[in-house]
């Protein structure tokens, strides 16, 4: 019971912020126009609606049972006018059937539509916080595919939520009809064997009752594994799926080192996973259908052979016997509900567990990105970039790198060295704000922008131009300065293919790449750019070349470089190497100032 709870309230926690949303939506009425209310005030009006025609479909049906009757004794009695009146009857209840159905699928829908944008807008909103989908893997583990969980649990979600939602209220609803309707039944339609006949009140709901909860538990207890089983393959699939997306990304790289049968032997391993958990849904679904398949058939005749007897023997027409046997039917369907869904139902609380690890994950990198202490960036009123008594540290606190005072001023020039895994990387990262595990105190000058241009320059799907000015919008800046920006990193051939759409971290090579991201800070003008080898695909001639035009054209920026090569040493004011000290941390130390040229 307390997972049944447990599962309520996850359902609550991912439904209610769609039907709580105070913000505007646009809605149109075929008499007036466009109109603009509260989003979850058209939320409830749908789901209204939509409720609504279940309850008129529900009051429909009991229509229909009571038209059984007067259509059966038309039968037994050959009274022809009342059988075509009965044929009028049911002309009319068909009618009003289809448009209920049609209207309540089409409300449905549009419900759906707005729903799962809203929970996509709010996912999409979470995930991309600053910094939130690079932290989310390092407080969690490795990202477990949010791409699938915004893109396809929030479809199946909202879907399966609708048509199991208003399925069960229906069913509810049809099955406190059909009660009343069996009760009353059940005292015209008196209990018969051999002949002889037995008053007892009710007992078609108790015998139902009892038939119902024997599929049920049977049902639950040979399904229940399912729930876990479809859980791990929507993971197992979105790995392997990951696997083969990876491949496309490198494949370049794939190809230069002859990687193809190690890539291969690797998706082998993800699908025998994939494949592993597909024997055992479909060994479990087996099981389940054996069963469900002659609940099913059982049920259809099941009714048949319970009331025949008292048809036969004379104690009921062949229109109550009909109506009976439709009631009967209607309240056997609404408690093997359960039964009937429980495949769906399995999937939906896969669904629903993935979406609540993903949020609950997002919500674990919120806390522990602000849980105390944590590194705190400030804006300051004076003009350095300074750090103070601070200290990195991973997500579990196990300190990386230390700086007691470390500043950068306006149009300084520093290089920071030092071996590999001193914690170069890892402290450009906490001074531009991405990182706050650890503790102390980052001061940014008021009103300074800052700019990071790591080794791999990120170029998003688009066209070339959406390349350069990223992150910002096309029209941010003028013609005039997208082309002087490529003339000045050697790209100037590349201006009349702006415009061109493509997947451009594939067209160009890793030194067109990196003088692109070079011509982006030219454009962006920031006060502060730290460069994490970010000129390392280009040979010394050309580094040269991109630095020497970086300190001409932005004088007053302050420029902080990682690198290794000596050559990047006369490009510097100041350089900053990571030591050792007896703590056994990396902190940095100032070397003895060099002359730039």
């Amino acid at each position: 019971m307390s997972n049944f709870w447990a599962a309520l309230k996850d359902i609550w926690r991912l439904t209610y912020p769609y039907f709580l949303r105070k913000t505007s939506g646009e809605v149109r009425l075929w008499f007036v126009g466009p109109v603009r209310v509260q989003e979850r005030a058209i939320a409830f009006t749908l789901l209204a609606a939509v409720v609504g025609l279940e309850i008129a479909f529900s009051v429909l049906a009991k229509r229909f049972n009571t038209w059984y009757a007067g259509f059966g004794n038309s039968i037994q009695e050959k009274d022809f006018p009342a059988f075509l009146h009965s044929f009028k009857i049911f002309g009319i209840l068909a009618f009003i059937y289809i448009v209920i159905a049609v209207y309540k699928n089409y409300l449905n829908q549009v419900l759906q539509i707005r729903w799962r944008k809203s929970m996509t807008d709010y996912f999409v909103a979470r995930w991309l916080q600053p910094g939130q989908h690079y932290r989310l893997r390092m407080v969690t583990g490795p990202a477990d595919n949010p791409d699938q969980r915004i893109a396809e649990d929030v479809h199946s979600f909202v879907g399966q939520t609708m048509v199991l939602g208003i399925g069960f209220f229906g069913n509810i609803m049809r099955l406190g009809i059909f009660l009343y309707v069996l009760w009353e039944l059940s005292q015209t339609f008196p209990m018969t064997s051999f002949g002889l006949s037995f008053n007892i009140p009710g007992y078609l709901i108790y015998l139902a009752v009892v038939y119902a909860a024997i599929g049920t538990f049977f049902t639950h207890w040979i399904g229940k594994p399912l729930i876990r089983l479809k859980y791990d393959q929507e993971r197992y699939e979105a790995n392997f799926r990951f696997g083969m997306a990876r491949i496309r990304e490198n494949s370049e790289q794939i190809a230069l080192l002859g990687g193809e049968k190690a890539e291969q032997a690797e998706l082998g391993q993800r699908y025998a996973s994939v494949l592993a958990n597909v024997y055992g849904v479909i060994n479990r679904q087996k099981r389940l259908n054996w069963f469900t398949s002659f609940f099913g058939q059982f049920s259809v005749v099941f009714p048949y052979l319970l009331l025949a007897p008292a048809y036969f023997f004379g104690k009921a027409t062949y229109g109550t016997f009909m109506q009976t046997n439709q009631a009967f039917s209607s309240v056997q369907d609404g408690l093997t509900w359960f039964v009937d869904q429980y495949a769906t139902l399995a999937d939906y609380r896969a669904v629903v567990q993935r979406l609540i690890g993903f949020e609950t994950a997002m919500q674990l990198t919120t806390e522990a990105s602000t849980a105390k202490p944590h590194i705190e960036t400030v804006m300051a009123p004076g003009s350095d970039l300074a750090a103070e008594d601070l200290t990195v540290t991973l997500p579990t606190h196990k300190p990386l790198t230390a700086a007691a005072t470390l500043r950068v001023s306006p149009g300084e020039r520093v290089l920071l060295t030092g071996r590999s895994g001193s914690g170069k990387t890892t402290l450009l990262r906490a001074f531009s704000g991405i990182w706050p595990f650890g503790q102390g105190r980052i001061e940014v000058p008021k009103g300074a922008t800052l700019f990071v241009l790591p080794q791999r320059t990120y170029l998003p799907l688009g066209t070339l131009r959406q390349a350069l000015v990223y992150p910002q919008t096309l029209d941010a800046y003028s013609q005039a300065e997208v082309h002087h920006a490529l003339d000045a990193v050697g790209l100037g051939a590349l201006s009349h293919e702006l415009d061109e759409a493509g997947n451009w971290s594939q067209r160009l090579s890793g030194g067109e790449q990196q003088r692109l991201g070079v011509a982006r800070v030219l454009l962006a003008k920031p006060d502060f750019l730290f460069l994490d080898e970010a000129t390392s695909a280009l040979d010394e001639a050309s580094e040269a070349d991109i630095y020497r035009t970086l300190i001409d054209t932005l004088p007053k920026t302050a420029i902080v470089s990682i690198g290794h090569r000596s050559t990047l040493d006369q490009f510097h004011t100041r350089q900053i190497a990571m030591s050792r000290a007896g703590d056994g941390l990396f902190r940095p130390i100032d070397l003895v100032p060099q002359a730039a040229e």
